[in-house]
């Protein structure tokens, strides 16, 4: 799930995003500053599926933040400033539309 999840996100769509490399689907997000994550769940869905879901979802995010950390900064993101961190974020912002059903 969590590759799937990063090759919605990381996406070149339009063009107009210099640090993507996806592969450009018309199922993918134009930019991963565009790209909307939508979570649907059922009431009777378990507590643990739930978690190992949101678990996926974030961990796409760190690794897709990470890569640009190492590619923008030539640093690992534990170690980027704190201008380092709202650019990374900004770059790839955590936008998760979540409804039950």
């Amino acid at each position: 799930m969590k590759d799937q999840i990063k090759d919605f996100i990381y996406n070149i769509g339009t063009g107009s995003c210099d640090y993507c490399l996806g592969e450009k689907p018309s199922t993918a997000s134009d930019h991963p500053t565009k790209a909307l994550l939508s979570l649907a769940t059922h009431r009777q869905t378990s507590y643990t599926n739930f978690i190992a879901l949101q678990n996926e979802l974030t961990a796409a995010y760190s690794e897709l933040r990470a890569r640009f950390a190492r590619n923008t900064f030539q640093k690992k993101i534990t170690d980027l400033t704190s201008e380092e961190i709202e650019a990374t974020k900004k770059a790839y912002p955590f936008q998760l539309s979540e409804m039950e059903f």
